[in-house]
């Protein structure tokens, strides 16, 4: 039997936890930022922030002339890491072999386990509805 793998890419990983957090986060444009060289740069924005033209990179200060209101958090250093091992630990259900694969993605080894959700299509649907009930921006392939 040939070795199958799935690949799930979380584009939005710390904002969705956020969001999911902190249920307002949904109706407002927020970024994460953090101290690099005495000024707040954002590390993350939400995609209503992002559909705004902020950009990851960008000087708060910037990104607030842009976007007057601009909601801005401080930056968690290692929660991502932390998102990925509670997810790839949560994933176990669906494979006995899941693994973190930084800086925001998930590797399954899917070898012999889309036949009990009746095939590869309804196994991957599976994944990426229980992921997004969640709470998060799934892709998957």
């Amino acid at each position: 039997m040939a070795q199958r793998f799935l690949s799930i890419w979380f584009p939005q990983l710390v904002t969705d936890w956020h969001t999911r957090k902190q249920p307002y986060l949904r109706d407002v444009a927020f970024v994460l930022k953090a101290p690099v060289h005495n000024r707040a740069v954002i590390t993350a924005a939400c995609p209503r922030a992002q559909a705004l033209g902020v950009r990851v990179g960008t000087v708060l200060a910037d990104a607030r002339a842009l976007v007057p209101g601009l909601h801005a958090l401080d930056d968690k250093p290692g929660l991502a890491a932390q998102l990925l091992d509670r997810i790839a630990e949560w994933c176990i259900r669906f494979t006995p072999v899941a693994a973190p694969a930084p800086p925001d993605g998930i590797l399954l080894d899917a070898t012999g386990c889309a036949h009990l959700w009746g095939g590869e299509e309804k196994y991957l649907e599976d994944i990426r509805r229980r992921l997004s009930d969640r709470g998060y921006t799934v892709r998957a392939a």
